[in-house]
C-alpha cells in the first residue's frame, strides 16, 4: 500500500485521515494534528520516530501510513547577487526549479515557487513557455510546499525569526490552473501550527484565467479561499497587442477580468500588483494611457519588470529612459509604479527565465 504524503494534506484533511485511517479518537484528532503540524513544519522532524509525545503504537501506525517524502535537490547554482536556484527532481523523474531571492542585506529571502511541470499558456516572452507548449502536469500540494521545506533546510531557516520571509507563486506554471493544490499549500503556509506566514507575505500570480470554481469566478473564489496578495500578469493594456504576447487574452479578455479583479480587492482589501515586462513595444504613450484607465477601475500598484532576453525571440528590452518616462506617466496619474530589477540573471533564475536546464553546482 502506498503511503499518504504528509505534505499533501492540509490541517482538516490530516485530522480526518487520523480518524479514518490511524484509529485516532475523534476528540483527540485536533490535538494530534496540531502536534504533527508543529513537529514537521516548526521543529523540522525528518522521521515520525522523533514524535516523543506519541505513544509507540501510534508512532508505528503513523509510520505505516504516512510518508515525509520530498523532491530531491539535484543541482544548485548561485548568482553573483546572492540568488540561489535549485533544480528539483520529482518522484516521476520530472524536474522543476525553485529560486531563493535575497534582499539587499542578504539576510532575508523571498522564495519563488513553481506550481507545475511545463505551461501551456505560451507567453511569448517567457522561457518556461518555450520548453513546453503544453502543461505536462500540475504539482501536488506536497511538491509545492516541499520547495519551501527544502530551501529552509538548505539555509538553516528553522529559528523563530524567519530567513525566508516572503513567498511568491511565480515560478513555472500558472497557479490558477492548479488552484485546489495551491490552496492546500497556502493553507499549510498560513496555518499557525504550520509554517505560519501572514497573508501579506504570500503572493499568487495569474495571467487572468477567468475559469469557474463551482458557481464563482476563480478570481473571486481565490479571494475567499486564498486571501493573499494577487499579481496580475498584464504586460500590455492594448487587447490586440496583449493577444500577440499572451494568447490566453483571446479567451479571457482584459475587459472581462477587470470586474473580477475589482471584486478580489473588495473582498481582501489587498491592492492588485500589475506585472509589466519592460519591452520597447509596450512602453508607448498609448499603453500608458490605457493602463491608467485600468488602474482607475482596479485598486492596484504597477511592478515594472526588467526583461530577460530569449535567444529565439526578437523582443527588444526597453531603455532606462523609456522605462523612467512610462513610470513617471503612471505616477503623475496618481498611481504607484516601481521598477523591479532582475535578480539571478547570470544563472537564468530571473523572471521568465526558468527552463529546467541542467546546471552545474558552483559552490
Amino acid at each position: 500500500m502506498e503511503k499518504q504524503n504528509f505534505y499533501d494534506l492540509n490541517f482538516d484533511q490530516l485530522k480526518a485521515f487520523l480518524i479514518d485511517k490511524a484509529d485516532v479518537e475523534k476528540k483527540k484528532a485536533k490535538m494530534r494534528s496540531q502536534q504533527l503540524f508543529n513537529a514537521v513544519y516548526k521543529k523540522n522532524i525528518k522521521d515520525f520516530n522523533e514524535l516523543t509525545t506519541f505513544g509507540l503504537k501510534l508512532r508505528n501506525r503513523i509510520n505505516e501510513l504516512i510518508s515525509l517524502e520530498k523532491p530531491k535537490i539535484i543541482d544548485i547554482r548561485k548568482s553573483k547577487d546572492g540568488t540561489i536556484k535549485f533544480l528539483l527532481e520529482l518522484k516521476d523523474k520530472r524536474n522543476v526549479e525553485t529560486v531563493l531571492i535575497p534582499d539587499r542585506t542578504k539576510q532575508r529571502y523571498t522564495i519563488c515557487l513553481s506550481v507545475s511541470v511545463g505551461c501551456y499558456l505560451s507567453c511569448e516572452f517567457c522561457a518556461t513557455a518555450q520548453i513546453s507548449k503544453k502543461l505536462v502536469r500540475n504539482l501536488s500540494p506536497g511538491e509545492i510546499i516541499s520547495q519551501i521545506i527544502l530551501c529552509k533546510d538548505y539555509i538553516n531557516d528553522w529559528s523563530q525569526q524567519k530567513k525566508i520571509t516572503n513567498q511568491v507563486l511565480m515560478g513555472e506554471g500558472s497557479p490558477f490552473l492548479n488552484l485546489d493544490n495551491v490552496k492546500v499549500a497556502i493553507d499549510n503556509s498560513k496555518n499557525k501550527d504550520g509554517l505560519e506566514y501572514g497573508r501579506t507575505r504570500i503572493t499568487v500570480s495569474t495571467v487572468g484565467v477567468g475559469i469557474k470554481k463551482g458557481n464563482m469566478d476563480a478570481i473571486e473564489w481565490a479571494a475567499q479561499e486564498l486571501d493573499v496578495y494577487l499579481a496580475w500578469s498584464l504586460h500590455s493594456s492594448i487587447p490586440k497587442h496583449r493577444s500577440e504576447l499572451m494568447p490566453i487574452n483571446d479567451k479571457y479578455s482584459i475587459n472581462s477580468l477587470v470586474p473580477q479583479l475589482k471584486k478580489y480587492y473588495e473582498k481582501t482589501k489587498l491592492p492588485i500588483f500589475i506585472e509589466w515586462i519592460c519591452l520597447e513595444e509596450n512602453l508607448t504613450d498609448e499603453h500608458a494611457q490605457e493602463l491608467i484607465k485600468i488602474m482607475k477601475k482596479v485598486p492596484s500598484k504597477l511592478n515594472l519588470i526588467q526583461f530577460n532576453p530569449l535567444s529565439n525571440k526578437n523582443f527588444k528590452a526597453a531603455t532606462k529612459k523609456n522605462i523612467d518616462k512610462f513610470s513617471k506617466t503612471i505616477q503623475d496619474a496618481g498611481f504607484l509604479s516601481l521598477f523591479r530589477r532582475s535578480r539571478g540573471r547570470d544563472i537564468n533564475a530571473s523572471c521568465g527565465s526558468l527552463a529546467n536546464s541542467k546546471i552545474t553546482t558552483n559552490e
